[in-house]
């Protein structure tokens, strides 16, 4: 943390800060100050309740081996880690009080609901190799006149934010009644991603609810209500195994800031065992968009209910088996109007073999823990000459240091990385970064926009192998206009060989960034060319493939390092405009995959796929950039610099046409998108324009595409929902309203 106040300590060892961990004493107060405390001699707090946001003040908080009793315990930019070989339990005790075990994001005493933090921006948050025992909480948790389900963790976040390995243990229903118990509880937020959860008890494994999020491989056993919906835009949930529990998704109650219900949800490549009602629904409606797609049931009474009315999809005591299987609107031929269907999909989706694992299921991966590897099996960069403290050139040091160490994992610790030049990462190359080590690109190699620079470049083209690259950022100090901030070329050698987990692209908002709230305030008129930042976030390009969960794909809307008093629900007084004209591009032919990506506020495109093939994606999340129509998607960056590019010549006078596309699919073949989530907020950062929803005409693109399969699309301000090229008539957002 280079620019933390000095003496700061990023890495903390609850140990240090007086936990114990013999499952006896209370550990609630040593691991409070490990989170808050900016060091173990220094009692001030980190980023809390009238902070905010932080890009300075992150910290790992770190668990040995151990059972630790609770009876209370949160801070911004925090990693929550245990060790993986041995995961440490964290047992929530008898006199428990508050919310969760673990709470991201408090609330505040009489707040009238109000929160430390705004939900929408909570990013760069991670808890992973954790067991949470729950059995010894009491029925009901009290805070002061507050009373709660106990509860593993309050999960309340944003973009930029994963849970991983953690098993919930909670307690059946006895004497006393009906559990309580909750693993999870996230009211809201604008997630996300999650996987590798067990939940074994409870009354509720996982009480969801947010605009977006991605959900795999988890498992639920003997809980009441394996997942309770509050509400969402779209959910994915992809390989769930749930095991007799009374309801696996249960959908029926409404909440977030305008009380809506679950507008869709996909279940993907899952299993349900012995669940008498898999999927139960909201008496009255309005009903979510379903799809069902390679879904086993076996011994159901109902898979899809009404609650306390009909049956929509009966159950059946044998197995039961949906290869693809919907309710919702349905747009299934060229000239086809839509309408309401609930059946199966016929033709059912034609999956490229490349995509699926050996199960028939789409293939994925869990990011690695490297557990079998000892600490002298690493090789750290900062042991070589290489400065993580925002000083010089290190792009030749690094380049020495990966070219030397093909094979063997390099560690980033945390910090600032500054380069000037290309990174070039062989393949071969297993890449691991603490708390997400800025790779940042500056200079005037970058800087001109005519002449564009690639910073980071994986593999050469024709290149095939391992790539392997975890919890690390990338970003830029400005201005650098020609900057291709990272290009994919390696091909996988096997399935899913070349991957990047939980790593991400902040395009400024930063500090030392040089476009932040002081240089690049919000502003409507001229481009200020200092604030162009970017040609390019990432391309995936034509003789690559790859393997991408979890990464988030962003120019800043506003600057993270503005202090934001606790309580405040939402603000417009850090806001920024910085300019990158494209986020990500995808030429690939495949095969690849991206789990819970999400790509916004670039001029000209979010996510482009052209002439790409074999290509899976869910759940994908796009914003426009929020000072858009002025200027429009045709400035400040030219366009046809790059191939594919948009010259928005159809759109004349319409000032609400030429704006940034969220997704374009051109002459592309072999696409499956399961779930996207395609917003836009601002009109010239004014809102008026969503009273109508009409804040843009056009979001997706589509054009000499065959083999295209697009599932629970949903958008946000936007007239057109999808626009083909050739005379096909739009689908219209007035025809599907949830």
């Amino acid at each position: 943390m280079p620019f933390a106040p000095s003496g700061y300590q990023m890495f903390r060892n609850v140990k240090d800060f007086g936990a114990v961990g013999d499952g006896i004493a209370d550990d609630t107060a040593a691991i409070n100050r490990a989170a808050s405390w900016l060091s173990q001699e220094d009692s001030d707090e980190r980023c809390g309740e009238d902070c905010g946001q932080t890009t300075r003040l992150g910290a790992v908080v770190y668990f040995p081996v151990s059972n630790r009793p609770l009876c209370s315990s949160r801070y911004y930019f925090t990693q929550f880690v245990g060790d993986a070989n041995a995961r440490p339990t964290l047992r929530g005790s008898a006199n428990f009080t508050g919310i969760a075990m673990i709470d991201c994001d408090p609330y505040i005493p009489g707040g009238n609901g109000a929160n430390w933090y705004i939900n929408q921006n909570q990013f760069f948050r991670q808890i992973r190799n954790f067991i949470l025992d729950m059995n010894d909480m009491p029925w009901w948790a009290q805070d002061g006149d507050q009373f709660y389900a106990p509860t593993g963790i309050h999960w309340q976040v944003s973009q930029a934010a994963s849970l991983q390995n953690i098993d919930f243990q909670m307690p059946l229903s006895d004497s006393r009644g009906s559990t309580n118990a909750t693993g999870i509880f996230m009211e809201n937020g604008s997630g996300g991603f999650l996987s590798d959860l067990y939940f074994f008890g409870g009354g509720i494994g996982f009480r969801a609810g947010s605009q977006q999020y991605t959900a795999r491989n988890l498992k639920f056993e003997l809980t009441l209500t394996a997942i309770s919906m509050i509400w969402d835009w779209g959910f994915t949930w992809q390989n769930l195994e749930v095991k007799a529990c009374y309801v696996a998704i249960e959908a029926k109650s409404v909440g977030g800031l305008y009380n809506q219900g679950s507008a869709s949800i996909t279940v993907l490549d899952s299993h349900f065992i012995s669940v008498p009602y898999p999927i139960v629904l909201r008496n009255g409606g309005p009903h979510p968009n379903i799809i069902l797609d390679n879904v086993r049931v076996e011994a159901s009474a109902s898979v899809v209910l009404i609650d306390g009315g009909e049956t929509i999809l009966p159950g059946s005591e044998s197995l039961l088996y949906y290869n693809s299987w919907g309710m919702g609107n349905r747009y299934t031929s060229l000239n086809d109007e839509g309408s309401f269907d609930t059946g199966f999909i016929d033709p059912p989706p034609q999956k490229p073999p490349a995509l699926l694992d050996g199960s028939g299921n789409i293939f994925a991966r869990t990011k690695p823990t490297y557990g079998d590897l000892g600490a002298g099996s690493f090789v750290v960069a900062t042991d070589h000459g290489i400065s993580n403290l925002a000083e010089g050139d290190q792009s030749d040091a690094i380049n020495s240091l990966l070219a030397d160490n093909v094979g063997t994992p390099i560690y980033f610790p945390s910090g600032v990385y500054l380069v000037e030049k290309t990174v070039e990462i062989p393949v071969g190359s297993i890449i691991v970064g603490e708390l997400w080590p800025q790779i940042m690109g500056t200079g005037d190699y970058f800087g001109d926009e005519n002449s564009p620079k690639v910073m980071i470049r994986v593999g050469k083209p024709g290149d095939s192998g391992i790539i392997e690259i975890s919890d690390m950022l990338f970003s830029v100090k400005g201005p650098t206009r020609g900057a291709i901030m990272m290009e994919w070329n390696v091909h996988e050698s096997s399935q899913g060989s070349a991957a990047m987990w939980d790593s991400h692209f902040r395009v400024g908002g930063g500090y030392f960034s040089d476009l932040t709230l002081e240089e690049c305030p919000k502003s409507t008129g001229k481009p200020d060319r200092n604030c162009m930042a970017a040609l390019m976030l990432l391309h995936v390009t034509t003789t690559s493939s790859g393997y991408f969960e979890n990464v988030w794909v962003w120019t800043a809307d506003h600057d993270m390092d503005v202090e934001v008093p606790g309580g405040v629900e939402t603000t417009t007084d850090a806001q920024i405009n910085i300019y990158t004209a494209r986020g990500t591009l995808i030429e690939s032919e495949g095969p690849c995959w991206f789990y819970g990506t999400g790509s916004e506020h670039h001029q000209i495109y979010q996510y482009q796929l052209n002439n790409a093939k074999n290509i899976f994606m869910t759940h994908i999340q796009t914003e426009t950039p929020y000072y858009q129509p002025t200027p429009d998607a045709t400035s400040p960056y030219p366009l046809g610099v790059v191939s594919g590019d948009p010259d928005f010549s159809e759109c004349e006078s319409e000032s609400a046409c030429a704006m940034a596309w969220g997704l374009r699919v051109i002459s592309s073949q072999d696409v499956l998108i399961y779930s996207a989530g395609l917003y836009s907020f601002f009109y010239s950062y004014d809102q008026i324009c969503l009273e109508d929803e009409n804040c843009q005409d056009r979001m997706v693109e589509t054009s000499y595409t065959e083999g295209f399969w697009l599932y629970n699309i949903f958008t946000k301000g936007v007239a057109q929902m999808i626009t083909p090229r050739g005379g096909i008539a739009a689908v219209l957002a007035e025809d599907n309203q949830a």
